[in-house]
């Protein structure tokens, strides 16, 4: 899965003609995994570590740096077996998959379907909550902080929104004036801040925006023509990529003022990050197909990994360095193993800074076994 396919998914899914469009599309296009080869048995790694060489610092942070995490040592992958948990599905709700966790693993957000459209769900301490939903629009949660604020899109098949939902209630977040789209999914920090995409319907150029906590108004970020932003940390630096004509041609880290530090790749490669935790952002580089990870304090590329069996670009991450991506989580050089029921195959989303995986299960015949949670 090259970048310039992610995009496609990801355009496919700006302006759907009809309900039974946008649902189908946002299920295949708006997923932070590309799922390609998502549920292949953990045997059989193709693994290699790479270290560059640092990169100076562009950025200032206004807190103390810690010291840089050890290098990842060059290692044969040794499958490393985890406890498996289903995850309770609200009663009605079906075709459940999950979509994030929060830093602590005591919130995981999915989705379910009601006919045509996005259920969001959220679970507490392994407690399924099926969240209101008012209306006949469609509403799919795509990430949660440690204090159980999720956020997520509003879809009626026409036009799409993004909401914070929190203490109960939805907070319906206003784009930029215009006919706006916002892509690809919102993501948020531990404070409640969140980020996102827009474009002008109409045609025009697409542009990074951010609503503080507790504020329903959007900010547009200071960064350059063809940025977009994927994640935000907690202290309010955003990752991504530049684009040209609809593929990444670098991974950046930007603060709020729009300085960005180009995250480094080896020769002949392009980069785009997905996620990021603390210090370190995770992607993906092309035509390596390898998950990387990167010190956004200095730009510095700290490991690719290139597993040919399951892993591609990586799309999620914890304070540990955990990468997902494809399905599949590295700690290090290992390849964990998601126990399955028989004959099923496991989909990783996003890992917890306690070892908390948060996935779901599919069966030989491609139909959803139900969301998981995998304690390693």
């Amino acid at each position: 899965m090259n970048e310039q396919e992610l995009r496609e998914r990801f355009a496919t899914a700006e302006v759907p003609p009809s309900r039974l469009g946008v649902d189908s599309v946002l299920r295949a296009g708006r997923r932070r995994v590309v799922r390609r080869r998502s549920g292949q048995a953990a045997v059989g790694v193709a693994l290699a570590v790479t270290v560059l060489v640092g990169v100076p610092s562009v950025l200032t942070r206004n807190r103390a740096q810690p010291p840089e995490k050890p290098v990842l040592p060059v290692a044969p992958a040794t499958p490393v077996a985890c406890q498996a948990s289903k995850l309770p599905a609200p009663a009605g709700v079906v075709g459940v998959t999950v979509e994030g966790v929060d830093p602590t693993g005591r919130y995981v957000v999915g989705n379910g379907t009601v006919g045509q459209d996005f259920r969001p769900i959220r679970w507490a301490d392994g407690k399924a909550e099926a969240m209101p939903v008012g209306g006949s629009a469609s509403r799919q949660a795509t990430a949660v902080n440690a204090e159980g604020v999720v956020v997520g899109l509003i879809s009626d098949g026409k036009t799409s929104e993004v909401f914070r939902y929190e203490n109960g209630g939805y907070t319906a977040l206003q784009l930029p004036e215009g006919d706006m789209h916002p892509f690809p999914e919102p993501a948020v920090n531990a404070g409640g801040d969140v980020v996102i995409n827009v474009k002008p319907k109409g045609g025009g150029d697409s542009y990074a925006v951010v609503w503080e906590s507790g504020s329903p108004s959007s900010t547009r970020l200071p960064l350059p023509e063809g940025a977009q932003v994927h994640d935000i940390t907690d202290d309010g630096t955003v990752v991504g990529a530049m684009y040209e004509d609809g593929q990444a041609v670098a991974g950046y880290a930007w603060d709020q003022q729009g300085n960005g530090r180009k995250l480094e790749v080896p020769d002949g490669q392009t980069a785009a990050a997905y996620a990021a935790q603390d210090d370190v952002a995770v992607g993906g580089l092309w035509p390596d197909e390898a998950a990387t990870r990167w010190d956004i304090r200095t730009g510095r590329l700290i490991t690719r990994v290139v597993d040919r069996e399951a892993l591609g670009p990586a799309t999620a991450t914890n304070a540990d360095g955990w990468i997902v991506g494809e399905g599949a989580v590295h700690r290090g050089s290992e390849r964990l193993v998601l126990p399955v029921p028989k004959g099923g195959t496991a989909s990783a989303q996003a890992v917890s800074d306690t070892g908390l995986v948060a996935g779901h299960v599919t069966g030989k015949d491609g139909k959803n076994l139900g969301p998981y949670v995998w304690q390693c």
